[in-house]
C-alpha cells in the first residue's frame, strides 16, 4: 500500500489552526471563570467615557449658565452683608438701551454683598471693567458698539463664586469675549486660590497640569489644522506661563462642584476665543 505524502504547507496550516483554536478555547474559559474582570474593564471604560461626555456638555453649554442669578446650595456659614435684605450677589447696575446706528447695550452687572475689604476691591474692579465701559458707550465714547454683560453666582461648600461674561463689538474691530471670575471663602473670609480648589477636588498638581497640557495641545492642533486650510484661527502660545497650574486665577465652582478653569483670551486681546477646562 502506497503512503500518501502530505505537503508541508498543509501540515503547517493544520498546526496553526489548532494553535489558534486552543488559544481561543483557553481565553474563553478564562473569561467564563473570571467574568468580573471583563465586566470591570468595561465599567472603567464606560466611566471614563461618561466623564468625558459630561465635561464636553458643560463646555458646550457654558453660555447657558448666565442667568443673572445667585444660587445658594450646601453652605453652613453666614457672612456679614453690606445690605442686609439682599442676597450675597445681586444685580446693582442694569441697562438695556438701543440707539440706532450708534450703540446697543444690554448689561446686568453684579455686586458682591459681603462686608470685607477684599470683596470691596472686587466690586470696585467690576465697576472699572464693566460698568465704566457701559457708561462710556452711553456717553458717546465709541461709535457702532454692541455691548452685553451677564453673570451667574454660586455659594457652595462655603465658597462664593461669581463669573461675569461680557461681549463687546466696536466698529470694525473683532468681537471680544471677556470673562472675569471671583471666588471668596465666606467661612474664612478670604480669597480662594486654585490650590484651595485642588484640595476640595482631591487633585494633585501633576494630574491637573497633565490635563491642561493635553487639552491645550489638542486645541492648538485644531487651530493649526484650520490655519493650514486657509481659515483664520487663534494660535495659542503653549509656552506661556498662563497654562501653569500655579498661575491659574480665572476659575469658579458651580452648584454641582464642577470647577471651570477659564482661558478668556479676549480679556486682553480683540478675540472671542475661549478655552474651558473642567475639573
Amino acid at each position: 500500500m502506497r503512503k500518501v505524502k502530505i505537503p508541508k504547507t498543509q501540515i503547517f496550516c493544520f498546526i496553526l489552526i489548532m494553535i489558534v483554536c486552543i488559544i481561543a478555547i483557553v481565553e474563553a474559559l478564562y473569561y467564563v471563570m473570571n467574568g468580573d474582570i471583563k465586566e470591570n474593564e468595561n465599567v472603567g471604560d464606560n466611566n471614563t467615557n461618561d466623564i468625558a461626555i459630561s465635561e464636553t456638555n458643560l463646555v458646550e453649554n457654558f453660555d447657558d449658565l448666565f442667568q443673572n442669578t445667585f444660587e445658594n446650595t450646601n453652605t453652613s456659614e453666614n457672612a456679614e452683608k453690606i445690605t442686609v435684605d439682599k442676597d450675597y450677589v445681586y444685580t446693582e447696575y442694569e441697562k438695556q438701551e438701543i440707539n440706532s446706528g450708534n450703540y446697543e447695550i444690554d448689561v446686568n452687572i453684579p455686586t458682591i454683598n459681603i462686608n470685607s475689604e477684599e470683596v470691596k476691591s472686587y466690586n470696585e474692579e467690576i465697576k472699572q471693567i464693566f460698568q465704566a465701559k457701559s457708561e462710556s458707550i452711553l456717553n458717546g465714547g465709541a461709535d457702532r458698539s454692541i455691548y452685553s454683560v451677564d453673570y451667574e453666582a454660586y455659594l457652595n461648600n462655603n465658597i462664593l463664586s461669581v463669573v461675569i461674561r461680557s461681549t463687546l463689538k466696536e466698529g470694525s474691530n473683532p468681537q471680544r469675549l471677556i470673562v472675569q471670575t471671583y471666588c471668596y471663602d465666606i467661612k474664612e473670609m478670604k480669597k480662594v486660590e486654585f490650590q484651595d480648589i485642588m484640595k476640595i477636588k482631591n487633585l494633585d498638581t501633576a494630574t491637573a497640569q497633565d490635563k491642561i497640557t493635553r487639552q491645550m495641545q489638542g486645541k492648538q492642533s485644531e487651530a493649526k489644522a484650520l490655519q493650514d486650510l486657509g481659515y483664520p484661527a487663534y494660535i495659542r502660545d503653549l509656552r506661556s506661563e498662563r497654562y501653569d497650574v500655579e498661575n491659574i486665577s480665572n476659575f469658579f465652582m458651580d452648584d454641582n462642584n464642577n470647577v471651570y478653569v477659564i482661558y478668556a483670551y479676549g480679556n486682553s486681546e480683540n478675540t472671542d476665543v475661549i478655552d474651558i477646562i473642567i475639573f
